[in-house]
């Protein structure tokens, strides 16, 4: 990961904000080979002061919010896109505590891309399997199902 990044995560971290990878950086460390994306990703346990924190580091700030209360924060600084997504769900949550080295498990990153469902993500997790990775099925049919895309990853997986 790049510098940059792990300096804005530090900076985080320090004001109470935890954050987890995910989205297609952390597929990367999962898959074959590696697919490219400009924007890194994380969940984050608050987004409380995380603009203005962004915006102290140079990033153009988005927040998006429902209700007036912020869900995700999409900032970029030249060709540094980053993304926080709020982790809002028990099952998010769940995985942040399961992350491994402030990466999502391989197990939450197919969850998380079966719940997309975009193409790419499930590219992302056809590679994923074509390195017989050992995975938790079971972890993963349960959340697969509680988010109703339990089908998706039966065509995927057999």
């Amino acid at each position: 990961m790049d510098s940059s990044v792990d300096e804005l995560r530090a900076r985080l971290r320090t004001a109470g904000v935890e954050t987890v990878q995910i989205g297609a950086h952390a597929a990367n460390l999962y898959r074959v080979e590696v697919r490219h994306s400009v924007e890194i990703d994380f969940l984050a346990n608050t987004l409380d002061g995380v603009a203005g924190i962004l915006e102290a580091q140079g990033f153009r700030v988005r927040v998006v919010a429902d209700d007036d209360v912020p869900f995700m924060i999409a900032a970029r600084r030249g060709a540094l896109a980053v993304g926080l997504l709020l982790a809002e769900t028990d099952y998010q949550r769940l995985a942040m505590t399961r992350a491994v080295e402030g990466v999502l498990s391989v197990e939450d990153v197919i969850v998380h891309k079966l719940i997309a469902g975009r193409p790419r993500d499930l590219d992302d997790i056809t590679s994923i399997l074509a390195t017989g990775p050992d995975l938790d099925e079971e972890y993963i049919k349960i959340h697969a199902a509680a988010w109703g895309v339990l089908e998706r990853w039966r065509g995927l997986h057999g």
